[in-house]
């Protein structure tokens, strides 16, 4: 496995253990490599990285010894030696030319020089004794193979005259052989596909909403098995020269991921996140159990600032691998339990008030027409086009249960809302690359029936994937 690896990959794969601090086993595992010999990478590295500065140095002094320590009589011997060598070639290009004009001889089946000749005809050649191109005839310095494949095999034209203003039959022997034109390696896929739609990156980062809230009722628990599935399945259908990262995220700072960096795409780490995802199961004990079971977010490589919580927590973390294409899969998060957040979670967001109370549901059996037709105009004027539901009687439900008015009525405790604008003012200040360097993030959220998130959350969830040329899309499991 080792050997499948460039130079250049072998010097990033240590400067990548190196710079995030990621230890000599989990690096050797992420690769594929020995520990033994990813070692071996890491102590060439710091023995023999400072002599790439002083090549050019020692080349430099070697050459100035080498002259400095020529002596008289080196200079005699090297002068002598050219000579000789001046002689030897002087030799070897007279014997080429004679061996050349016996050549040319046998060519017109004459033993004089042809120069002295008169031009005949090949027909006027008397036959030979012994073949034209025989051990005996043909000098042992100018033997040759056999001809190149594809070239004529008889290398002597049946018919014709020889003059010296055609080209030398000879020639043709010798041809360079054409060089094939060179193939173009396929282009390897750059796509990943989720959800019925195709996206264009080759380095993702899927972050899955896990939070309890996300198993409230059996339709919620219909749409989360469904985006399960999706998710494994774009999961093994990427390509195996790409790379990705699995983040569970929920509750307001709470995260785990598959890696503690962006991950190869290989069979075995795509095994792992199918097993992990199924893991969590249908049960809220279930889903507390086994959704950090990997790496928690204190060994991540960046600890997002206070201030930053929710959904813009973990795209933090899905932004410090450095992707060029994440996706933020979330439930209903802003009904998150609080018992389940320590008070610390909460800094950086100004005032908050932690007392609960508890808020009635009036039944819509007892609600007037006018407050209908009021709440229908309302839920109009502040929905849009593409999310309204298909039906008027679907549209009078969300608009009073958003109303707090709901077919059953009862109570439940509420909190007071979350800034969500602060939050995403703070998450924006915290990034440390321009706009046009952040990787396309599309929202997908899958809310309860008649729910949505807050106006504040929602549109800076837009805002943001407008701006980073992503997409957001809302219950694409609801009729």
């Amino acid at each position: 496995m080792a050997n499948e690896f460039s130079g250049e990959q072998k010097l990033r794969i240590v400067l990548e253990s190196i710079i995030r601090n990621v230890s000599k086993s989990e690096q050797s595992k992420k690769y594929g490599v020995p520990e033994e010999e990813f070692q071996k990478w890491h102590d060439h590295l710091i023995q023999n990285g400072g002599k790439l500065f002083e090549s050019s140095l020692a080349s430099k002094s070697t050459v100035r010894s080498k002259r400095v320590k020529r002596s008289k009589g080196s200079n005699i011997l090297l002068f002598m030696s050219i000579l000789i060598n001046m002689g030897l070639i002087a030799f070897g290009a007279y014997y080429i030319i004679l061996n050349d004009l016996k050549l040319e001889s046998l060519w017109l089946g004459k033993t004089e020089n042809p120069l002295d000749q008169p031009i005949v005809s090949v027909s006027e050649v008397p036959p030979l004794s012994e073949p034209l191109f025989s051990a005996k005839t043909v000098p042992e310095e100018v033997k040759f193979e056999a001809p190149i494949a594809n070239e004529p095999s008889d290398p002597v034209p049946n018919s014709g005259k020889y003059r010296s203003d055609q080209p030398n039959p000879r020639s043709e022997l010798f041809k360079k052989p054409s060089i094939l034109p060179q193939l173009d390696a396929p282009d390897l896929p750059k796509d990943v596909s989720f959800l019925g739609k195709t996206y264009d990156g080759r380095h993702v980062v899927y972050l899955l909403d896990v939070g309890t809230y996300v198993l409230e009722s059996k339709e919620s628990v219909i749409q989360f098995n469904k985006i399960k599935k999706g998710l494994i399945s774009s999961i093994l259908s990427l390509s195996p020269n790409a790379y990705f990262n699995l983040v569970m995220y929920w509750n307001l700072r709470e995260a785990s991921a598959l890696g503690p960096t962006i991950l190869k795409a290989s069979k075995e780490n795509k095994k792992y996140a199918e097993d992990w995802i199924n893991s969590l199961g249908e049960t809220k004990e279930s889903i507390k159990v086994e959704r950090n079971q990997y790496y928690p977010k204190e060994v991540l490589y960046t600890k997002p600032s206070i201030g930053i919580v929710g959904p813009w927590y973990a795209l933090s973390t899905a932004i410090s691998f450095d992707p060029d294409l994440v996706f933020v899969i979330s439930g209903n998060l802003p009904d998150f339990d609080r018992a389940e957040v320590p008070r610390s979670h909460y800094g950086g967001l100004g005032n908050i008030n932690f007392e609960r109370f508890t808020t009635s549901f009036t039944s819509s059996t007892s609600v007037s027409s006018l407050t209908r037709e009021t709440a229908m105009k309302w839920f109009y004027a502040i929905t849009p086009v593409d999310l309204l539901p298909s039906s008027e009687q679907e549209a009078e439900k969300m608009a009073l249960a958003k109303l707090g008015i709901s077919m059953k009525g009862g109570s439940k405790i509420i909190y007071d809302e979350l800034p969500w604008g602060v939050t995403f003012e703070n998450f924006i200040s915290s990034l440390e690359v321009g706009f046009d360097e952040i990787p396309k993030t599309h929202f997908i959220l899958s809310l309860p029936k008649y729910t949505s998130w807050p106006s504040s959350l929602s549109a800076s969830a837009k805002e943001f994937a407008e701006s980073s040329r992503g997409t957001f899309q809302e219950n694409l499991f609801l009729p």
